[in-house]
C-alpha cells in the first residue's frame, strides 16, 4: 500500500499528460504527435506496472520485461518522431520495427537472466550497426547523421565488447542513455529556435538521459545515499511540458502565418479587382500592363514579371514588366522583336508541367530552348523550383489563338509556387485576355462597318457612273466606223481604252459592294492553288520570281465558292509579284497547313512590305504608282473571305518582306471524316 501512495502522484500526473497529448491530437493533425502520444503511453505503462513491484524489488521476468521494455521502446518512438526521414512513413516504420525487436529481445534476455552472450551481441549489432547501415544505404549520410552516427557506433562497439565479457547491464543502460540523449539532440536540430518549448524539451531529454549513468554510478559508489525517487522523474515532466509548449508555439506560428497570408490575399484581391474594374471600363489594356506587373510582384511570391502581347500583325512586343533591371528590359524587348514568336506560346504550354488550370511551370531544360532572360539569383536544391525555371500564363482569345502571355520567375518562397498561388493571377490574366480580345474585335467590327458604309457609297456612285460611261463607250465605238485613220483615230482609240479601263474599275467597285450568293461546295485547296499558278505561270517566269510551294499533305476539304476563291488567289499572287518589282532575288513562298478546324494559307514575299498593315484592306488604299492599281484588290479579298467565314490579315516580316495569312474553316463533312479516322 505504501508503494501505491508513493507512485500514485507520478502516475496521476502522467495520466493527465497522456490525456493532454490525446486531446491535442484532435486539434493538431500531425504524425509526429501520434508518435509522441504512443511514447508517453509507454512511459505511463512503465510507471503503472511499477505498482506491482514487490517490496523486495525482485521483479518477475514478465513485470521486468514490461517495465523496462516499455521505457526503452518509448525512447525509440521519441527518436523516430524527430529523425530527418520522419516524413518517409515506410522507412520510419521499418526502423522502428528493427530497433524495437532488438530492444525487446535484449530486455527479454535480461529478464530471464540468460547468459548466452551471442543473443545479446546479435541484438546489439541489429540495433547499433545493421539499422544505421540500412539508413546509410537508403538515404546516404546526411548532415544530421554526422552528429548521431559516430556516438551510436562508439556506444554500440563498447556495448558489444562488454557483452562479450558477460556484462549485459552495461548495454541496457547504454541503450537507455543514448535513447534519451539522441531525442534531445534531434529536438534541437528539428526545431531551430531558442523558444521556451524547445529549450525545456531538449534540456529535459538530456537530464533524462543522465539519470541512468548517474543512478548506476551512485548505486556502486554511494549505495548508502538516499535520494527521493520523484527527483529522478522530474526530467520527464520537463520533456512533456516542453513538447506541449512546442506544439502551442507551432500552432501560434501557423495561425500567425495564416493571418498574414489572409491579409496578403485580401490585398492581392483588392489590387487585382481594382485593375479588373478599370479593364471593364474600356481603358486601353496595354496601358495597364506595367501596373499589372507591379501588382503581381507586390502581392505574390514572384520578383520578376513580364507581360508579352502580340499586335494585329502577330508580332510580339513588351507591354509591361517589373522586377527587371534596365539592361534586362532592353534584352527582353530585343528578344520579343527578333527571337520569340507568338506561335511558340503553344509549344511552351505543351512542354511545361501544369500548375493551375491556365499556368505552366517550365524547367530549365525547356526554357533554354527559347533563350530566356538570365537571372542572377541562385536557389538551393529543392523539389519546388530549379535555377532557370519560368512560370508561364498564356493569354488565349475566345477564338483559340494566343494573344500573348505572362512570364514570372525568381520566387521569394519556392514552396508558394502552387496552384493556389496562381489562381488569382490566372483570373487577372483571363480578364486581361478578354479585354485585349474585345479591343481587337471592336477594331475588326469598326473596319467591317467602315467597309460596309464604303460599299454602299461605292455602289451608288458606280451605278450613277455606269450609265453615262456605257454611252461614252458606245458612241466612241460608233465613231470608229467614221474615223478609220489619222491622228484623230489614235486619240479615239486611246479614249476607248481608257473608257474600258474605267468600266473595269466600276465593275470591281460593284463586285466589292455586291453581296453575292455564294455557291459553296467542298473543294481541294491544293488543286486551286496549282490552277492559279498555272494561269500566271508565264507572268511568273517573265518576272523571274522564285515561287516555292509547300502544302501539307492530306489537307481536308474546304467549303468555298471556287470562282471567288480563285479571284482571291489571283489577287494575292499578283500583289506579291508587283511588290517584288525592283528586288534582286525575287522569292515568293506559298504554304498551307491544317490547324485544328482551320486551313491556314501563307503568301510570303521578300519585298519591301506593307507601309501600314492596319490599312492594307481599306478600299482605294494603294502604294502602287498611279495607273498601276486601284486599291481594291485586297478589299475584295477581305469581303470574300469574310463571306466564307474566314479571316485574312497582313503582317510585315523581319528584316524585310510581307506576309498575307488566310484562314478558312474546314468543311463540316471533312471534320467528321477526320474525327472518325482518329
Amino acid at each position: 500500500m505504501a508503494n501505491l501512495f508513493d507512485k500514485l502522484p507520478t502516475i496521476l500526473v502522467l495520466a493527465v499528460l497522456v490525456g493532454i497529448f490525446v486531446a491535442l491530437g484532435r486539434h493538431v493533425r500531425s504524425d509526429r504527435l501520434k508518435l509522441w502520444t504512443a511514447a508517453w503511453v509507454l512511459v505511463y505503462l512503465h510507471f503503472f506496472i511499477g505498482l506491482f513491484e514487490p517490496p523486495s524489488r525482485d521483479l518477475t521476468p514478465g513485470i521486468f520485461l514490461i517495465d523496462e521494455g516499455s521505457l526503452t521502446l518509448s525512447s525509440l518512438f521519441f527518436i523516430a518522431s524527430l529523425t530527418s526521414f520522419f516524413e518517409n512513413t515506410k522507412l520510419t516504420i521499418a526502423s522502428l520495427m528493427v530497433s524495437g525487436l532488438s530492444v525487446v529481445g535484449y530486455t527479454a534476455a535480461l529478464a530471464y537472466e540468460s547468459d548466452r552472450r551471442l543473443i545479446y551481441i546479435a541484438c546489439l549489432v541489429m540495433l547499433y550497426f545493421v539499422g544505421p547501415l540500412i539508413l546509410v544505404i537508403i538515404r546516404k549520410v546526411t548532415r544530421d547523421g554526422l552528429f548521431w552516427m559516430p556516438a551510436t557506433l562508439a556506444v554500440g562497439g563498447m556495448s558489444v565488447w562488454r557483452a562479450w565479457h558477460h556484462d549485459y547491464n552495461f548495454g541496457f543502460l547504454a541503450a537507455l542513455t543514448l535513447g534519451f540523449a539522441l531525442p534531445g539532440l534531434f529536438y534541437c536540430r528539428r526545431y531551430r529556435r531558442w523558444s521556451p518549448g524547445v529549450i525545456t524539451s531538449a534540456g529535459g531529454f538530456f537530464l533524462w538521459a543522465a539519470v541512468f549513468p548517474v543512478g548506476a554510478f551512485l548505486a556502486v559508489h554511494s549505495p548508502q545515499l538516499r535520494i527521493n525517487p520523484e527527483l529522478w522523474n522530474t526530467p520527464k515532466f520537463f520533456v512533456a511540458l516542453g513538447m506541449i509548449l512546442t506544439l502551442l508555439e507551432d500552432k501560434s506560428a501557423f495561425l500567425k502565418f495564416a493571418s498574414e497570408r489572409e491579409r496578403k490575399l485580401n490585398r492581392q484581391l483588392q489590387k487585382f479587382s481594382a485593375i479588373t474594374s478599370r479593364l471593364l471600363t474600356g481603358v486601353e489594356a496595354v496601358s495597364l500592363c506595367p501596373e499589372i506587373a507591379e501588382a503581381i510582384i507586390e502581392t505574390s511570391t514572384f520578383q520578376r514579371v513580364s507581360i508579352i502581347l502580340s499586335n494585329d500583325s502577330r508580332n510580339l512586343f513588351i507591354a509591361g514588366y517589373a522586377g527587371l533591371d534596365p539592361e534586362a528590359g532592353r534584352l527582353l524587348d530585343h528578344k520579343c522583336q527578333n527571337v520569340w514568336k507568338v506561335e511558340q506560346i503553344a509549344e511552351v504550354c505543351r512542354a511545361g508541367s501544369r500548375l493551375g488550370p491556365n499556368s505552366y511551370l517550365l524547367p530549365p531544360a525547356e526554357t533554354d530552348k527559347y533563350s530566356p532572360i538570365p537571372s542572377t539569383r541562385q536557389f538551393a536544391p529543392n523539389p519546388y523550383w530549379e535555377n532557370g525555371s519560368v512560370v508561364v500564363v498564356p493569354l488565349p482569345s475566345t477564338r483559340g489563338a494566343y494573344l500573348g502571355c505572362l512570364t514570372m520567375d525568381d520566387p521569394r518562397d519556392v514552396t508558394c509556387v502552387t496552384a493556389e498561388e496562381m489562381s488569382k493571377i490566372e483570373l487577372l490574366a483571363s480578364d486581361l485576355a478578354v479585354t485585349i480580345d474585345n479591343s481587337a474585335l471592336h477594331r475588326q467590327l469598326a473596319r467591317q462597318e467602315k467597309l460596309a458604309a464604303m460599299g454602299q457609297l461605292v455602289a451608288g456612285v458606280a451605278h450613277e457612273l455606269n450609265n453615262p460611261l456605257a454611252s461614252i463607250v458606245g458612241y466612241a465605238e460608233l465613231l470608229t466606223d467614221e474615223i478609220t485613220a489619222g491622228a484623230a483615230r489614235q486619240k479615239l482609240d486611246k479614249m476607248i481604252r481608257e473608257s474600258r479601263r474605267m468600266k473595269r474599275i466600276i465593275e470591281n467597285l460593284l463586285r466589292f459592294a455586291r453581296q453575292n450568293t455564294l455557291e459553296k461546295k467542298s473543294a481541294n485547296l491544293q488543286d486551286l492553288v496549282h490552277e492559279v499558278l498555272a494561269l500566271r505561270g508565264y507572268h511568273i517566269r517573265e518576272n523571274n520570281v522564285d515561287v516555292r510551294l509547300h502544302i501539307e499533305p492530306d489537307l481536308p476539304q474546304v467549303a468555298l465558292d471556287e470562282d471567288q476563291f480563285k479571284q482571291i488567289l489571283l489577287n494575292l499572287l499578283n500583289n506579291s509579284i508587283d511588290a517584288l518589282e525592283g528586288v534582286h532575288n525575287k522569292r515568293l513562298r506559298i504554304e498551307a497547313a491544317h490547324r485544328e478546324d482551320r486551313i491556314i494559307l501563307w503568301f510570303d514575299d521578300n519585298g519591301p512590305g506593307f507601309s501600314d498593315t492596319n490599312r492594307a484592306f481599306d478600299p482605294f488604299y494603294t502604294t502602287k504608282p498611279v495607273g498601276k492599281g486601284t486599291g481594291l484588290g485586297l478589299s475584295i479579298c477581305y469581303g470574300i473571305v469574310q463571306e466564307h467565314g474566314g479571316e485574312i490579315r497582313a503582317v510585315n516580316l523581319e528584316p524585310c518582306g510581307a506576309r498575307v495569312v488566310l484562314e478558312l474553316p474546314v468543311h463540316a463533312d471533312a471534320r467528321v471524316a477526320r474525327a472518325a479516322a482518329v
